[in-house]
């Protein structure tokens, strides 16, 4: 009797000690789940290649641009500490959705990216059609975005804004698109003759094209409007507290003129659209 009185106590102890360690594992992981709200812990930052955003420099070996720049102007601000991954731009946008990255820069906010994060402005850019200097004459600012038969290159994950996500899905409807891993390699494609034209940055055009035979790409401006460039907070991770910290430091940049010469250093200056947007995001 002793002996069969004293088995389901054992088993409950059995259980119990099982039991316990899964939910303190299963607190632990809902702590490191809940989105910070300071800089507990180093924050992952993801680059992709975008002159004059993030570019290697003439000598081929450092990575610089405003995005680097950007970086580390908030980690000296905020105290933050931040480990640099390079990555595609495809796999960025995968990373912030799953909460898997915690931030990254050069972001075009759409309605589908606020589900997963939050974005702060820090400055604007306009977006041109490069097409080859020896695409026929009737290519031209008016007619390109209409030309029946052209095909363009684009940049895998990469979302242009007003009035150039349309006519992409448009064209890509009709087989008419050709995807390539960044900017450059879009443009290059132009170049060989792959694709008819691609759109590119105004800021990055004189980066760009000195990477090609001299006036073997001509630029035109279709009279695409001035979109806003964000810092990418993952929801998942970055909590309000935090973006607020991250909000009023690119603030303090814009305020005191550090943001615009950071700019100024890797832009030229007939880019005039891409500069330091002057008012706090809200």
């Amino acid at each position: 009797m002793g002996d069969r009185r004293g088995q389901p106590r054992l088993t409950i102890r059995r259980y119990l000690g099982r039991l316990l360690p899964w939910l303190l594992g299963l607190a632990a992981t809902n702590a490191i789940a809940e989105p910070l709200q300071a800089c507990t812990r180093p924050l992952s930052v993801g680059f992709y290649a975008i002159p004059p955003y993030y570019y290697r420099g003439s000598d081929g070996a450092e990575w610089r641009g405003i995005d680097r720049d950007l970086i580390d102007e908030l980690a000296r601000r905020t105290g933050c500490r931040f480990e640099h991954r390079f990555e595609s731009r495809v796999r960025i946008w995968q990373q912030l959705q799953a909460g898997s990255l915690d931030l990254s820069a050069s972001a075009v906010q759409t309605p589908e990216r606020d589900r997963f994060a939050r974005f702060i402005p820090y400055t604007t850019e306009r977006n041109l059609v490069a097409v080859r200097s020896s695409a026929p004459a009737s290519i031209n600012a008016t007619t390109v975005m209409t030309d029946p038969t052209l095909t363009l290159a684009i940049t895998r994950g990469y979302r242009y804004g007003a009035p150039f996500d349309d006519w992409i899905e448009t064209l890509r409807a009709a087989g008419r698109t050709t995807e390539a891993a960044d900017e450059e390699a879009a443009l290059r494609l132009v170049t060989i003759g792959r694709a008819d034209a691609a759109i590119v940055r105004d800021s990055a055009w004189r980066l760009l094209a000195r990477l090609y035979p001299a006036a073997s790409l001509r630029r035109l401006d279709v009279g695409a409007p001035v979109i806003e460039v964000n810092l990418v907070l993952s929801r998942a991770q970055i909590g309000a507290g935090l973006y607020d910290k991250f909000n009023a430091a690119i603030a303090s940049l814009k305020h005191d003129g550090s943001l615009r010469r950071i700019i100024d250093r890797h832009v030229s200056p007939e880019a005039a659209p891409a500069r330091g947007n002057e008012s706090p995001a809200p």
